[in-house]
């Protein structure tokens, strides 16, 4: 499974988010948090945070700034929460680090399903 293949399929799945010219994925806010959330539970790091209002990038913000590691999403959270209550209207992405071992792993990850169950008997 490609990178690519993986944020789309697993990551991003069932996500609003538009996709510029040069195919930066953009979130909404609420969006965006569950991408954290996600990436978070899977194991994906994070390496910058972009923060956009009017389609432009206002803010480039790095881990390295945070002095964190990007597999430790706790300096993403900060991120965007310092944005995200600033103004609801931000827009976010990111720029994602997978391991190739995720990656492989990948293709072992099942949906969940939700069952739904007659009422008739």
């Amino acid at each position: 499974m490609t990178l690519e293949q993986f944020l789309t399929d697993i990551l991003f799945k069932d996500l609003d988010y538009k996709v510029t010219e040069e195919g930066v994925q953009v979130f909404s806010s609420d969006a965006f948090r569950e991408v954290i959330e996600r990436s978070m539970k899977n194991g994906v790091g994070i390496y910058r945070v972009l923060v956009w209002k009017n389609d432009e990038v206002e803010e480039i913000l790095t881990h390295e700034q945070f002095l964190k590691k990007a597999t430790d999403l706790r300096w993403a959270k900060t991120a965007y929460f310092k944005f995200a209550r600033e103004d609801a209207s931000y827009e976010f992405s990111g720029e994602f680090k997978v391991s190739e071992k995720l990656l492989q792993r990948a293709a072992l990850f099942v949906p969940k399903v939700k069952k739904k169950y007659d009422e008739e008997e």
